[in-house]
């Protein structure tokens, strides 16, 4: 029925629970795997379990425990991808890439320069360098001849300056002048 019921094994109304173990409505949740309301969440469609939690300002509880929108885990014990140093304008930048055809051609350049790579946008927030930002672990590519814009072409010091607005047209970055130092393969 939908009025009351006072025994521990059945609760049918919003208003009144009386057992730790069912419970009908949606504010209050009794139980420790699942979670109806959005105050104990880090968003309003998750629930409270440590594989998943999809926001893009909070932690994600993942064994790596990084957010969603960056590269897993600990830099130096990353898998399933490489580590890239390059130089660009003279500074250092190393970070984490997953993409194969990426990895394999950054391969081949190691120890050259003038390389022109593309990404299509950067990550506000440090990952495995000192700048507060990263390229994306997920895309990317290298360029046979430069962009028809050089609106991209930046440095690291230029894009750490002002991460989430050194390029208010689209976004790319894209470096001119890219030495491949090395690549470490972890795939």
């Amino acid at each position: 029925d939908a009025t009351d019921d006072d025994d521990a094994t059945d609760d049918d109304d919003a208003t009144d629970d009386d057992d730790a173990t069912d419970d009908d409505d949606a504010t209050d949740d009794d139980d420790a795997t699942d979670d109806d309301d959005a105050t104990d969440d880090d968003d309003a469609t998750d629930d409270d379990d440590a594989t998943d939690d999809d926001d893009s300002g909070g932690d994600d509880d993942d064994s790596g425990g990084d957010d969603d929108d960056s590269a897993p885990g600990d830099c130096s014990t990353r898998t399933g991808g490489a580590m890239i140093e390059v130089q660009i304008a003279g500074e250092d930048l190393t970070f984490w890439h997953e993409v194969d055809t990426f990895i394999d051609t950054s391969i081949t350049k190691v120890g050259t320069s003038n390389n022109i790579a593309s990404f299509f946008s950067i990550v506000v927030g440090p990952d495995c360098d000192v700048w507060g930002f990263h390229p994306p672990f997920d895309q990317g590519e290298w360029m046979s001849s430069p962009p028809f814009s050089p609106h991209c072409d930046a440095s690291p010091s230029t894009i750490d300056a002002n991460p989430s607005g050194w390029n208010p047209v689209d976004g790319t970055w894209c470096p001119l002048s890219v030495h491949v130092v090395s690549v470490d393969d972890r795939r």
